[in-house]
């Protein structure tokens, strides 16, 4: 019953394999076949045999019959994979043939695109021709008309090469305009000799040429000259900000050996300026001193709230203009030095600094003091008197002081 079973099954997938038009469906049919036949009989050879008696011929009929099957599985499967075989070759084949059809529709319509393409420059350039042509017959023409006003230098003029331009059409027509202005002119002032106005043409524009020349040279000289004016007064902006720091650096040591203490610097005094509208604008100085761009002295004394160069005694006042000319000195020192009276001013005890100060000074400079002070004298190498004698007429004394000391001692 269950071989019977059994055929019958396979018998069912067969008639499934005939009555398959696409071949791809038959390779899972046949492979569930093999299946079954693979589970089929090693689940029955283990079996023990059936209770009742059965026909030995019947049993080899149905073995030859499983024989048949398989036989018939394996030359199905055969056919099957020949047949695939041949429809991926067709497929390939197929696929080609398409390919290259494409390709040839593409170049159809890559030639039709050309042809219009050519069809469409070559009526552009018969549209050219025709216009080149109108404009060629009206330069001619404009060639024999002015013949009669400037003669036959005009025609010069005829292997003029026109050349296409991106103009505007109102400047053409402007100039147009002003061409036939001229005509008018000429005919008016009776101009008939045209070598005579093409000279005196010739005259103007080589004049006109050379001025032109001349005022880019002076343009271009204009702009070296400026160049080299935000050149100096960069180079002197910075040469000043540098020597005014190191003067302030001076300033301030002279000053603290006058006062013992204190500062002193030197600033630039900016114009001042006010906001009308939104708008920076140089107000108008109401005190030209306040407003006066230049140099200022700021000043510190030790022990007093006094910062400004008139609230000090005329003492103090010359002990700061001495510190600030020994500072500039130091800085750049010059070949030699005359103070007139610069210590007048002086006691006793300001005297010795100012003269410690000259000792220091003389190390970089040459220096002629004029004074009355004796300590001031005492610092001088060599000291110049004038005295009246008895006879009331003027001498003058020199006396060198290493001499003066050796011939003491």
């Amino acid at each position: 019953k269950e071989i019977e079973d059994f055929l019958a099954t396979v018998d069912s997938e067969l008639a499934a394999i005939v009555g398959q038009n696409d071949m791809s469906a038959v390779g899972p049919i046949v492979a569930r076949i093999r299946d079954m036949v693979a589970t089929f009989i090693p689940s029955r050879s283990g079996k023990s045999a059936p209770a009742e008696p059965f026909d030995e011929s019947e049993l080899l009929t149905m073995r030859a019959s499983h024989e048949g099957i398989l036989a018939e599985v394996a030359k199905l499967a055969g056919e099957e994979q020949i047949l695939r075989n041949k429809g991926m070759s067709l497929k390939v084949a197929i696929e080609a043939e398409k390919a290259s059809l494409r390709q040839q529709d593409q170049e159809r319509f890559e030639r039709m695109l050309k042809k219009n393409e050519l069809a469409n420059a070559l009526a552009l350039t018969d549209a050219k021709m025709t216009v080149v042509e109108q404009l060629n017959h009206a330069f001619m023409e404009e060639i024999r008309e002015g013949e009669g006003f400037i003669g036959r230098t005009i025609l010069d003029f005829k292997q003029y090469t026109i050349a296409e331009t991106d103009e505007p059409r109102q400047a053409q027509e402007d100039r147009k305009r002003a061409i036939e202005r001229i005509k008018i002119k000429l005919e008016d002032i009776g101009a008939g000799g045209g070598d005579d106005i093409m000279k005196e043409y010739k005259e103007v524009t080589e004049r006109n040429e050379f001025l032109t020349k001349e005022i880019d040279d002076l343009k271009q000289t204009i702009a070296s000259l400026e160049e080299l004016i935000r050149d100096l007064k960069e180079h002197l902006d910075t040469q000043f900000r540098e020597g005014l720091d190191r003067i302030n650096a001076q300033f301030q040591i002279f000053f603290d050996l006058m006062f013992g203490g204190g500062t002193a610097m030197l600033a630039v005094v900016v114009p001042k300026k006010r906001v009308v509208d939104d708008e920076e604008i140089a107000d108008e100085p109401v005190d030209e001193e306040e407003f006066e761009s230049g140099i200022d002295i700021h000043i510190s004394l030790p022990h007093k709230k006094v910062k400004e160069l008139t609230m000090l005694s005329g003492g103090e006042r010359s002990l700061t203009s001495i510190a600030l000319l020994f500072a500039i000195s130091q800085v750049n020192p010059p070949p030699f030095l005359v103070l007139d009276e610069t210590d007048a001013a002086l006691d006793e005890a300001n005297s010795r600094k100012y003269g410690d100060m000259l000792e220091n000074l003389s190390k970089y400079s040459q220096l002629i003091v004029i004074t009355h002070n004796r300590e001031t004298m005492s610092r001088a190498n060599v000291l110049y008197g004038v005295t009246v004698g008895a006879d009331g007429a003027s001498k003058l004394l020199s006396i060198k002081f290493d001499d003066a000391v050796a011939i003491a001692k």
